[in-house]
């Protein structure tokens, strides 16, 4: 898959240094540095929850987390004392919700799952799909977050959920196809997560590097390729399977091979996104 950025010629600025919103500690702010790592910090939120129903010991919950940029939905499959704890992002254009029929496996096998509905993938959390060239734009006008960079603070929060209510259990952070970016930038940001898992998802191989200033550390802060030695050593698993039609299986291998070592890369049988064999696979290792 060919990712195009050739939008950014026309919104090219040669800013050094740092960008972001004055930090506070009351107030959310993030710090872009030249070279891409992003730094941020996001108030503690509030949340509801209502119970949908139950199978066995795995109850299922609608969670709305109240964050500072508004409300994001999510649902909670979760056993009463599980042992570790997932944040899932969907890849794009898949809603929260649909993703509870193959998550109550994991729930059985003691994991909990917090899936996020991601900003604009068409749920009930508002957005719009993904548009590197608006959140340039929001970035480069200076009093905004980018979506893009809200989207890793909804992950960061709900790992936080988690904690809070089920304590220091390890925590991955799971993405499929574009989730699998999200979920790159959320481990990146937040060294509380455990590990990453990628499922068939890819980097950006390094694009942002034709390019010069605030364009440049900008993709390369949502490129999970650069953002990779900000996660490892930490474990990574990446699945990918050789019928992908939408990214490529060389495009995984590439993401995984910036990983380094900490790194173990899954071919398995399917096409795209998660299907039975990888969720087997995952409940399996998450469980170690």
């Amino acid at each position: 898959m060919k990712i195009c950025i050739s939008f950014l010629l026309a919104l090219f600025l040669t800013i050094s240094g740092c960008t972001g919103l004055e930090s506070t500690p009351e107030k959310p702010a993030f710090i872009l540095s030249d070279d891409g790592g992003l730094s941020l910090q996001i108030p503690e939120s509030s949340s509801f929850s209502t119970v949908i129903g139950t199978d066995g010991n795995v109850t299922v919950e609608e969670v709305t987390l109240n964050t500072f940029a508004g409300n994001v939905s999510s649902v909670l499959i979760s056993p009463a004392n599980p042992v570790a704890g997932v944040v899932w992002a969907p890849g794009a254009g898949v809603p929260a919700f649909g993703h509870v029929d193959h998550l109550l496996a994991y729930g059985k096998a003691g994991i909990a799952v917090i899936v996020v509905d991601i900003r604009g993938n068409g749920g009930k959390t508002p957005g719009y799909p993904l548009n590197l060239e608006v959140d340039y734009g929001t970035l480069s006008s200076g009093d905004q977050w980018p979506q893009v960079y809200l989207i890793t603070s909804d992950l960061i929060t709900a790992k936080r959920y988690l904690n809070h209510r089920f304590g220091q259990i390890p925590i991955w952070a799971v993405g499929e196809s574009n989730g699998g970016r999200y979920a790159a930038q959320a481990v990146s940001a937040d060294s509380g997560f455990y590990g990453y898992v990628g499922i068939s998802t890819s980097g950006f191989g390094r694009q942002g590097d034709q390019y010069e200033g605030m364009a440049r550390s900008f993709l390369l802060s949502v490129d999970p390729e650069v953002l990779a030695g900000s996660i490892s050593p930490r474990p990574s698993l990446l699945f990918h399977s050789s019928n992908d039609s939408i990214i490529p299986i060389e495009f995984g291998e590439r993401l995984a091979k910036s990983l380094g070592d900490s790194a173990e890369f899954f071919r398995f049988n399917g096409t795209h996104g998660v299907d039975a064999e990888v969720d087997a696979v995952l409940i399996s290792r998450l469980n170690q």
